[in-house]
């Protein structure tokens, strides 16, 4: 009996380094529970700060954004009137081919030679 006694006790003690070793384990567990806690609380005070400051940034941001959406529409609306504007003297004014084209004729066929037709009919009465 005396062996069964001292295995039993030898099973006690066992028991208790396991239950001691578990016990130290839980109280980590729960000491590292605690440290996540307050990191989670920080994040989450650092992530609502980010976002108020984020939120201020993108309304700065919009009123830049749509700044210079007036200042493109501003722009184009100049360059259709610079178009216009173009269109208007290219239609107005002769362009360098037409007036190359006229100079050749002016040049080679020299307009002030001929003799208008009332100028011709004078001539006819004169000789009658």
């Amino acid at each position: 009996m005396a062996d069964e006694s001292s295995g039993i006790y030898q099973d006690i003690k066992a028991l208790q380094s396991s239950i001691l070793v578990l016990r130290q384990k839980i109280k980590y567990l729960v000491h590292n529970e605690k440290i996540l806690g307050r990191n989670i609380l920080i994040l989450n005070k650092k992530i609502a700060s980010k976002t108020t400051n984020n939120n201020s940034q993108s309304s700065l941001s919009d009123a830049k954004v749509t700044e210079i959406l007036e200042k493109i529409n501003n722009i184009e609306s100049k360059i259709k009137n610079i178009e216009s504007s173009l269109e208007l003297f290219s239609r107005r004014y002769a362009k360098v081919d037409d007036l190359k084209e006229m100079k050749y004729i002016i040049d080679n066929i020299n307009p002030l030679e001929y003799t208008t037709i009332e100028q011709v009919k004078k001539l006819i009465k004169e000789n009658k």
